[in-house]
């Protein structure tokens, strides 16, 4: 009869990397997140793409703080700001639209209406 042989087991301490993980860069740039907002924008007209933020842009925190759900959402996306023409909302506002970071998926899009 042919002999089998024993597979030695390792018995010592599983050994953790010490290596600090690089933080990921995001799969869609500030830029994707302007073409994803103008795209979702071309068929609504009267909107002006201003800008892209990291998160929440400073100054409109407030606006999320009961909403800590979605507040949570735009902290892992790109939130285009933009403008609403002024003809055609009588308050005037900012429209915000949160672009996902890892799949380019629109997770909000809203006006506020700032006084």
């Amino acid at each position: 009869m042919a002999e089998t042989k024993k597979r030695k087991r390792a018995t010592g301490p599983v050994k953790k990397s010490s290596a600090a993980r690089k933080k990921k860069a995001p799969t869609i740039t500030r830029e994707d997140a302007l073409q994803i907002a103008q795209a979702y924008l071309a068929d609504k007209g009267a909107f002006s793409v201003s800008g892209a933020a990291d998160g929440i842009p400073a100054g409109l925190e407030a606006y999320f703080a009961a909403n800590e759900p979605l507040a949570a959402a735009l902290r892992d996306c790109w939130v285009v700001e933009c403008g609403v023409d002024p003809f055609l909302v009588v308050d005037g506002g900012t429209m915000l639209i949160g672009v996902a970071k890892s799949t380019g998926d629109i997770v909000y899009a809203g006006i506020l209406h700032v006084a």
